[in-house]
């Protein structure tokens, strides 16, 4: 095996960043490889070349597109006002075309064997020897016959039907190849029969010469084969005689015996009838020759084309070409397959870094980078060995995704000899294992961010690094900033560490100026790869399929690409099930979980015999996986269904073949749709070259690996370098709400980062926040009263104007500044968006605290129903039933109204009854979730959310805590139409209003209109829901999916009336404008509604509106009474009484008691008030209605 090379050392020092010299460049080569074969080693031309510069061989590469500055954008900006030919791919990737010799020996071998008399007649010698080749011919590579008429037997051979080479499925048990004796030798498949067991496929494999193999043997045929009807009879009476000739078994063993004396020997039994057998076998002998006769005359068609049609001829031609393309390609295959070694699982070692040298660098550096491939144990190795440095370091390293922090958290104490949780442990929003010994923290990015946030001043680690680095999400964007600020102000003393397998850096060293920085950069896999392009795989299958030029052009990737792509990966899973061994897994990339359970659905349908599919997406927990690692069954291939989750940090050493479809689906923000900023769209896109050099790193790790890459190599430098930073295409609310603790203004921060967010998406972020009450203006002239000083951290104030200072010398304007209220505190700390947030923010005002603690969880996990359409091979066939079902169950669970929120909640539970009735019996809860069309997974973690939320608010204001589920389910059933008004309130800016009334099963289609919005909307038809929607209706969507000008609604809720809508949201917005009015038919009120940028208005009677102002001061003095328990929450209760007191303010129960009397008595007397949309276009509403925290005089 070649020795690796040395590492790539730079360094940049501060001097050099100033005088423009950009850094020195000091390039250690030790041990430097012996060059191997192009096949083997991809990279050896460049000692510690990057997997990138192996991408760029194809072609030139391209340069990176230029980042947004959208928040310098912001700040600047004056204020304004509120085919790709599918013929040829058709007719090679879906038919699959049977030969004429395939369909005969497919008769000749089937129905003689099955039909053939006891006493067969004595065969032709010469028909013997070419029926048994003929049922050799089934044997070979493997092809599936179609059911074809005799007239069709003449074209099997056109080129323009060139059968595809995916391998016919097996049910034998799994065959492991031997090592070839020659390079060229091709292992036998897994069936019964070798491929070359048939003497004519040792000359040819292609149809037309088996033909003319066939028919050059007519000479040794009997005369009979070819008789007419007058030679059948003397045929027919031969068949008797012979049988004759040999007398049955049984008649010689029944004359052996000798009978007594005097008794009578029984008569023999009459001969059987052997008529209709016999006329069985004249059927199949006639049915035999007319095949033969129509094999001739499409032999004689076939060579008169080939001499009079010369598109014929070349066609024909270059059919044979690409079959001996493809038996080329696959003796390659198989001779480099051959060479495997055998692993043993439980002696992988991964660590391949110079640690020493990676030490120092971190020593006399303030930021490092680490470059190097996947696979090379930086991710447990280089925080292992800092934390072993010394006893008083304290390291943090993060991780993109909570089931990698996990993972690598337990393997680095499983090194360490020791539990998770003394000197190794990890942290995530939900789930903490470690205490303050603790030395080494894996942690989630956001959940390090939220750490800094805190205190940014005081930061309690001596190391901190930021693993898989290029995935650059948006929380890790401001992370960097503010360590990068830290560093330079040096507020705080620490190494900063960053690393990936594919990073631009000389872009970041820029980013980095005056510090001092350097790099070490060590590239090779340890094992060899063989790299398959997608002309590569297609020439492996036989597929005739060229994919159209400039795809990356074309931008978003259309289906039918996407469907192609995805049915060559399941040719391809075809063809490695039937020739690898079963114990080297395949791993699939494909684009979302879409195509994840749909691949799984197919696997599970088609080869559940031979595989054992692991779905793998964000839903699925890490224990999943890791017990798919651990089992191994026997015969049967593993195959990880990933979406790009698996790209990062786990290590999966029973892959040796990678199947990459270079697709993914991620968030895309488009300036020329306003909606895809409130609902970014999941659009499926071509992944950059970076992202293709890290999928192919799964593989080479532990032993060489085969990467079949889907995508035209001549293609592959159009692909982006580098991903798009993900905070431009995302959504920043509750980004921009953690901000806030450290800055006066998000943006200010966001100004300070490599990558920003799009200008609109900032605008639509602070207008959301401020409509939701989170945040106030500073200049607005409320904003004094509904400071709450107690919740703000002093400590902060110098890191505020250190980042105002920073973000001022980056724009040209004065930067407004913000503040965050007392609901904007209780969202920052809870792991919700701001809209489910507010949930739990309405229970506190209610009464109705740990109900709404669930309904916040619920809505942010989206629903737990699931079709269990896969329950089953015959359901999988009937997923309108399975829906059906699933809706069925939603109704009985949704307490008589329409809403699927409710049905999911009252659905929790009952599942947490269930879970205290069984003890937590998985296997038995598993059942009970499959019986009521539920998914286990989703409603655990719907209950490790609702705990979540209450440990983090249990400290920050006290409130009644409910956790015997019984009282919470009888508390619903009385109360499920008050959550419905607020859960109304919580996401009143996806409302729509339906249009147009539709049916599933008729061609007419609802539709609805926002009211906060311009966009139009349709149900999800795929998503199962308890209710329909009714021309007139409200829909309160929870989750909206942006497909092109359209969104899809679905877990939603229904009102049937406009008032009662109307009514909710004058009771429990945050802010509204109203003015009293007469007329000569008496006093009203007129209110406006804003929310998205759009004002509504809505006309209420004289009572009416008394009645909302009434109920909107009740819930001020709520707020207050909530401000007070904060701020003396140390206070007994007998004290804190007497506090309320002095403020003339009841105490907070029955404070609640009253408003919650109050909201039901108002919807129960909805009939006797008026609340109608009208137009207003005068700006006369002065008069300012806030659920204010400003607290009232206090009594002397």
């Amino acid at each position: 095996m070649p020795r690796r090379p040395g590492p790539q050392i730079k360094r940049a020092s501060d001097k050099e960043k100033k005088d423009g010299a950009g850094g020195s460049h000091d390039t250690v080569n030790v041990d430097a490889p012996t060059p191997s074969s192009a096949e083997e080693q991809w990279s050896t031309n460049k000692q510690g070349g990057n997997v990138l510069q192996w991408l760029a061989q194809k072609t030139d590469a391209v340069a990176p597109a230029p980042t947004s500055r959208g928040a310098v954008e912001y700040l600047n900006q004056a204020k304004k006002p509120r085919s790709y030919a599918a013929a040829a791919a058709s007719s090679t990737a879906k038919a699959k075309v049977s030969t004429p010799a395939d369909r005969l020996a497919e008769k000749a071998a089937d129905r003689p064997a099955a039909r053939a008399p006891r006493s067969a007649p004595a065969k032709d010698p010469a028909k013997s020897g070419r029926r048994d080749a003929a049922k050799e011919l089934p044997k070979a590579p493997p092809r599936e016959p179609a059911k074809e008429t005799a007239k069709d037997a003449a074209r099997a051979a056109l080129p323009k039907e060139t059968p595809t080479a995916a391998p016919k499925v097996e049910t034998q048990p799994a065959f492991v190849p031997a090592a070839a004796t020659e390079a060229t030798a091709v292992p036998r498949p897994r069936s019964k029969a070798s491929p070359t067991a048939s003497p004519h496929l040792k000359q040819s494999d292609d149809a037309v010469s088996k033909l003319v193999l066939i028919s050059a043997a007519k000479a040794a045929i009997t005369p009979a084969a070819a008789t007419n009807t007058a030679e059948k009879p003397e045929k027919a009476a031969e068949i008797p005689t012979s049988a004759a000739t040999a007398p049955p078994l049984k008649s010689v063993q029944r004359s052996s015996v000798s009978t007594p004396a005097g008794v009578a020997r029984p008569e023999a039994p009459p001969p059987r009838r052997v008529r209709g057998r016999r006329r069985d076998d004249d059927r199949a002998i006639r049915a035999q020759q007319r095949m033969e006769q129509e094999q001739e005359s499409a032999q004689r068609r076939h060579e008169e084309a080939m001499r009079t049609d010369a598109e014929y001829k070349q066609r024909f031609e270059s059919m044979q070409e690409m079959q001996a393309a493809m038996q080329m390609s696959q003796a390659e295959f198989f001779a480099k397959y051959s060479r495997q070694e055998t692993l043993l699982l439980n002696h992988v070692v991964t660590e391949r870094l110079d640690m020493p040298v990676i030490l120092d660098l971190i020593d006399q550096h303030d930021v490092v980078f680490i470059c190097t491939d996947t696979g090379s144990g930086k991710s447990t190795g280089v925080p292992k060995a800092l934390l072993e440095l010394s006893p008083d370091t304290k390291v943090v390293s993060t991780q993109p995704r909570r089931t990698a922090t996990v993972a690598i958290a337990s393997r680095v104490a499983s090194l360490r000899r020791e539990p998770v949780g003394e000197d190794v442990g990890y942290w995530i929003r939900g789930d903490k294992r470690g205490d303050e010994q603790t030395r080494l923290w894996y942690m989630t990015s956001y959940t390090l961010l939220l750490r800094i946030l805190e205190n940014p001043a005081e930061l309690p680690f001596t190391h901190i690094v930021l693993d898989e680095f290029h995935e650059r999400q948006p929380d890790l964007e401001v992370t960097v900033a503010l360590l990068r600020l830290a560093l330079l102000n040096k507020t705080s003393h620490f190494k900063l560490v960053l690393m990936s397998a594919t990073l631009n850096t000389e872009d970041w060293e820029e980013y980095f100026a005056g510090l001092r920085v350097a790099t070490y950069k060590q590239s090779e896999p340890e094992h060899p790869i063989h790299d398959y392009f997608l002309e590569d795989t297609c020439t492996l299958l036989g597929t005739d399929y060229q994919a159209p030029p400039h795809l990356v052009s074309r931008g978003v990737v259309d289906k039918d690409t996407v469907d192609k792509h995805f049915y060559l990966a399941q040719n391809l899973i075809l063809f490695l099930n039937s020739c690898s061994n079963p114990v080297h897994s395949i791993l699939v990339f494909l684009p979302g979980r879409a195509q994840v359970e749909a691949m799984s659905t197919w696997l599970l349908t088609q080869l559940s015999h031979r595989v054992d599919a692991v779905p793998w997406h964000s839903a699925v927990n890490l224990s999943e996986i890791e017990a798919a690692m651990k089992r191994h069954l026997p015969r049967r291939q593993k195959v990880y269904l990933a979406t790009d989750i698996a790209e990062v940090s786990i290590t999966l050493p029973d892959v040796v073949h990678v199947i990459d479809l270079v697709l993914v689906k991620r968030p895309k923000i488009s300036k020329e749709s306003p909606a895809s900023i409130q609902y970014p769209p999941l659009v499926t896109q071509w992944i950059s070259r970076g992202s293709v050099a890290q999928r192919r790193g799964r593989i080479g790790r532990v032993q060489q690996g085969f990467y079949f890459c889907l995508f035209p190599a001549a293609q592959i430098a159009d692909l982006p370098a580098y991903s798009q930073p993900p905070i431009e295409n995302s959504r920043i609310d509750e980004l921009s709400l953690h901000c806030l603790q450290v800055v006066n203004n998000p943006v200010a921060i966001f100004s300070l980062c490599h990558g920003q967010p799009l200008v609109e998406a900032i605008a639509s972020s602070m207008n959301t926040l401020t409509q939701l009450g989170c945040i106030l203006d500073a200049r607005d002239p409320l904003s004094a009263g509904e400071r709450v000083e107690e919740i703000y951290n002093r400590q902060n104030e110098r890191w505020s104007r250190m980042i105002m200072a920073a973000a001022q010398a980056e724009v040209a304007t004065d930067i407004p500044e913000y503040q965050y209220t007392f609901v904007g505190r209780i969202l920052q700390l809870i792991p919700v968006s701001p809209q489910p947030g507010m949930l739990v923010f309405f229970g506190f005002l209610t009464g109705l605290e740990s109900l709404m603690i669930l309904a916040a969880a619920v809505t942010s996990s989206l629903s737990p129903f699931s079709i269990n359409a896969s329950d089953g091979r015959q359901r999988h066939f009937n997923v309108p039933r399975a829906m059906e079902e699933t809706e069925n169950v939603m109704r009985d669970l949704c307490c008589g109204l329409r809403s699927d929120i409710v049905a999911a909640m009252k659905a929790t539970l009952l599942f947490r009854i269930e879970q205290q009735r069984h003890s937590d019996n998985v296997v038995t809860l598993r059942q009970w979730c499959l019986q009521k069309h539920l998914s286990y997974d989703k409603l655990m973690a719907i209950v490790d959310l609702e705990s979540h939320i209450k440990y983090e608010l249990a400290e920050f204001v006290p409130f009644r805590n409910i956790v015997e589920a019984e009282r919470l389910l009888e508390q619903l059933d009385k109360l499920a139409s008050m959550v419905v008004v607020m859960t109304n309130v919580a996401f009143v800016a996806q409302s729509l209003e339906v249009t147009s009334e539709g049916n599933a099963y008729t061609n007419s289609k609802e539709m609805a209109l926002g009211i906060f919005s311009d966009l139009t909307a349709v149900p999800d038809i795929h998503s199962p829901s308890c209710l329909r929607w009714q021309e007139g209706d409200i829909i309160i969507p929870v989750q909206l999916n942006l497909i092109f000008d359209k969104l899809l609604a679905s877990f939603s809720t229904a009102i049937a009336s406009p008032k009662q809508f109307w009514i909710s949201l004058l009771l429990f917005s945050q802010r509204v404008q109203y003015a009293t009015f007469s007329d000569d038919d008496g006093t009203f009120h007129v209110f406006a509604l804003s929310y998205g940028g759009k004002e509504r208005y809505v006309e209420v009677d004289e009572i009416s509106g008394y009645v909302v102002l009434e109920f909107r001061r009740k819930l001020s003095s709520i707020c207050e009474v909530l401000r007070l328990s904060h701020a003396h929450r140390l206070l007994y209760e007998e004290d804190f009484d007497a506090l309320l007191s002095s403020y003339s303010l009841p105490p907070l129960t029955e404070l609640q008691r009253e408003v919650i009397t109050g909201l039901v008595s108002i919807f129960n007397n909805l009939e006797d008030m008026t609340a109608d949309e009208v137009e207003h276009d005068e700006d006369d509403l002065d008069v300012v209605s806030l659920l204010s925290f400003a607290l009232p005089t206090r009594a002397s």
